[in-house]
């Protein structure tokens, strides 16, 4: 009666083990399925089943960008992958829903590239017929503004490319994607001159042009609580820099005054 006693522990004890395991195995494979964007190339990737998926590209609709004589291709990257009848199909069909991309009015008389998950942009001239790339490493394109201005516009007119990129894993989790840092770059209409105007581990909420002093204005999202997230936790700082000679936004609101407002704000129940 003992042995069968303990012979019954043990089964049960095996049998539980195997339960949890299965359990995180498809955990864990729900979350792996749930992530996007860029997963990231490791050393040891040279199983035969990754051999066996096939990349293909993915184009956006051109849009004349104004003024000049290229045309704005938008491209992304979707992987398909072999099924048991030799066919192929896509490994992520939600993700990579987006094949054409949108270009909606935004502030400023500029448009706002939407596509889904956009890699890279490719600048093609009409008269030269050249074509090169924006971007030379992987990349997501997040934001994607660009000037476009009819005969009936009057305001003030800009004429350079504000973008930004989730160039790295800052999470370290082995995508590139919404959830890393973002670099924001103005370029010019070429595409060829980029320049960084962010602080390194923020991301873009929302940029503002001051027409009279030619600079840009933008409200940035730090890592600030240094948890590898960007979210309501974290706390927005409002930097700028120059349209004209664009280099490391500077913050606008000191230390000092940041201190004051925390006191300020402590009186409130």
């Amino acid at each position: 009666m003992k042995s069968k006693l303990i012979l019954g522990i043990i089964v049960g004890g095996v049998v539980g083990a195997l339960l949890v395991l299965i359990f995180l195995v498809f955990i864990d494979g729900k979350t792996n399925k749930n992530r996007t964007g860029i997963q990231l190339v490791t050393t040891d990737s040279t199983k035969a089943e990754d051999a066996k998926n096939q990349q293909v590209l993915v184009y956006g609709d051109y849009m004349d960008l104004d003024s000049t004589d290229y045309l704005l291709i938008p491209l992304g990257m979707k992987t398909l992958e072999n099924v048991e009848n030799g066919g192929l199909r896509s490994k992520s069909a939600d993700e990579y829903s987006a094949t054409t991309s949108e270009f909606r009015s935004f502030k400023y008389n500029f448009y706002a590239l939407s596509f889904g998950n956009c890699n890279n942009v490719i600048f093609y001239n009409k008269v030269t017929e050249e074509t090169h790339l924006l971007l030379q490493q992987p990349a997501i394109i997040s934001q994607f503004y660009f000037p476009y201005y009819d005969e009936e516009y009057k305001g003030d007119k800009y004429w350079f490319i504000l973008m930004g990129i989730h160039e790295y894993d800052s999470n370290l989790d082995g995508y590139i994607n919404e959830d890393d840092a973002e670099k924001v770059y103005l370029t010019d209409l070429s595409g060829k001159t980029m320049i960084p105007i962010t602080p390194d581990g923020t991301q873009l909420v929302d940029w503002f042009i001051d027409a009279k002093t030619n600079t840009i204005l933008m409200k940035i999202r730090p890592d600030s609580n240094k948890d590898l997230k960007f979210n309501y936790n974290d706390e927005m700082e409002i930097v700028k820099t120059s349209i004209s000679s664009p280099s490391i936004a500077k913050a606008i609101i000191g230390k000092d005054i940041k201190s004051n407002i925390k006191k300020i704000l402590k009186k409130i129940k």
